[in-house]
């Protein structure tokens, strides 16, 4: 029987991870494989004030940051964490505010019975936010497609077997979009589809300008892929002009290369700093 590890990043949230974890108990799951619990304390403020004892998955295991760097790094540090261990045959990472339905954590396992050797990744095909937030992340999957060629319908949560796991450790892009790193070096993945659960507390932290960046930081995983379709575009682009328009090519042709300066300048901005 398999071992599966799921990591979970809290910043301070300790009554939704505890409502998690006994959903995950309540799931019965350990006649499909032994469980176990890493969770990644990003330098929270709030004290634990729950014992977090359950008989399905005896081994609870918390790190703490060192000091607060976000939900996607906190995951990086679990992974290169745990890429240092072998007691384990799979890594589940998901978020602990409930919107990871727990219930799915039983269909990664199932599925990865069929599929040992492919990480499995949980595609959303329903959302519950309001219409204009699903018409912009419908374009960031949009513009995502067109720059990297990558169509990426996954977030954090997912089921990775352990090869995978020790190619993504030390990767420097982890630390900049874990997704975006899945969906650039994970080459043998499927999925299965995942439907936006409804969280424990509170509303969603997702707001249009962290949809920006988001998108944004994905994007700068594939920065050098970018600036080379950016530039195979904007030939195309001035290639169209020089054909159909005799005047006054400069005022077309100038905007459009300031706009792709800008992008890579973005991109390449954002990566470094979000890496260092």
């Amino acid at each position: 029987m398999k071992t599966y590890k799921i990591l979970i990043p809290v910043f301070n949230d300790w009554e939704s991870l505890f409502n998690l974890l006994s959903n995950i108990h309540d799931l019965k799951i350990n006649n499909l494989g032994h469980i176990k619990i890493l969770i990644i304390d990003d330098c929270s403020t709030d004290l634990l004030d729950k014992k977090l004892e359950f008989k399905s998955f005896a081994d609870i295991e918390i790190i703490k940051n060192s000091k607060n760097v976000g939900h996607g790094k906190s995951i990086a540090n679990g992974i290169n964490y745990l890429s240092k261990k072998k007691d384990f045959d799979c890594l589940i990472v998901m978020d602990g505010d409930g919107e990871d339905r727990p219930e799915e954590i039983k269909d990664l396992i199932i599925k990865s019975f069929n599929f040992p050797s492919s990480t499995i990744t949980a595609n959303r095909v329903k959302r519950s936010e309001g219409f204009l937030f699903k018409i912009f992340y419908q374009l960031h999957k949009f513009l995502t497609l067109i720059l990297t060629g990558k169509s990426i319908k996954f977030g954090n949560f997912m089921c990775i077997p352990i090869e995978d796991l020790k190619s993504l450790a030390n990767n420097k892009s982890l630390f900049v979009s874990f997704s975006g790193t899945v969906a650039k070096f994970v080459k043998n993945k499927i999925h299965i589809n995942s439907i936006r659960g409804i969280r424990y507390k509170g509303h969603t932290k997702m707001t249009f300008i962290k949809l920006i960046r988001h998108s944004l930081l994905i994007i700068s995983v594939f920065k050098n892929k970018v600036s080379y379709r950016l530039f195979i575009i904007s030939i195309i682009y001035v290639f169209l002009i020089t054909l159909f328009v005799k005047k006054n090519i400069i005022f077309l042709i100038l905007p459009i290369i300031i706009i792709n300066l800008l992008i890579l300048f973005v991109l390449f901005y954002l990566y470094e700093k979000n890496y260092n």
